[in-house]
C-alpha cells in the first residue's frame, strides 16, 4: 500500500498527473489504448533507469516544469494532434518513473521493491483515468472554461511548489 500512496503524497507528481489527465480529457479524439500503453511503457522505463542508473540531479524540478507547460496548454485549450501529445506523454511517463524510488531496507528482498512499484503504477493509472474521464465529461461545460480554470490553478500550484523548492531557508 505504500507504493499506492506515493504519487498522492508527492506534490510534484500529483500536479503532473492531474495536469496530464486534464490535457488528455480536454482533447476530442484520441486513441486511448495506444496512449496508455506508451505512458505505462515509459513509466516502467523510468523505473528501470532509476533503479540501475540513478540520476544525481533533482528530478522534481523537471516534474514541475513539465507540469507547468502542460497546464499552460490546458489553459490555452488547443486541439493537439497525437504527434504533439505523444512526446508530452512519453516525457511525463519517463520523468514520473525517474522520480519514483522505493525506500530500500537492508534485508528485504526485491519483491518488496517490485510490489511498491506496481502500487505506484496502479495508483498513477487510477488517478489518471479518474481525472481524465472527469475532464472529458467537463470539456464542453461553459465552452471549456471549467477546464481552463483548472489548468490555471494547476499552473499556479506548480509555480508555488517551484518557488518553495528554489527558496533557500
Amino acid at each position: 500500500m505504500e507504493g499506492f500512496w506515493h504519487p498522492l503524497q508527492t506534490p510534484s507528481q500529483l500536479i503532473l498527473l492531474v495536469s496530464l489527465a486534464v490535457l488528455l480529457g480536454q482533447q476530442n479524439k484520441l486513441t486511448l489504448p495506444k496512449i496508455i500503453t506508451a505512458f505505462v511503457g515509459f513509466l516502467c522505463l523510468g523505473f528501470v533507469i532509476n533503479h540501475f542508473y540513478p540520476l544525481a540531479w533533482d528530478v522534481e524540478l523537471l516534474l514541475l516544469i513539465v507540469a507547468l507547460g502542460i497546464s499552460l496548454l490546458v489553459t490555452l485549450r488547443l486541439k493537439l494532434s497525437v504527434f504533439v501529445l505523444l512526446p508530452i506523454i512519453l516525457l511525463s511517463g519517463l520523468v514520473l518513473g525517474l522520480d519514483s524510488k522505493p525506500i530500500m531496507i537492508p534485508g528485504f528482498g526485491n519483491n518488496i521493491m517490485y510490489n511498491w512499484l506496481v502500487g505506484v503504477l496502479v495508483s498513477m493509472m487510477s488517478l489518471g483515468i479518474m481525472v481524465g474521464l472527469t475532464s472529458y465529461v467537463l470539456r464542453n461545460l461553459g465552452n471549456g472554461i471549467v477546464l481552463r480554470v483548472i489548468g490555471s490553478w494547476i499552473a499556479t500550484s506548480a509555480l508555488f511548489v517551484l518557488t518553495l523548492m528554489l527558496v533557500k531557508p
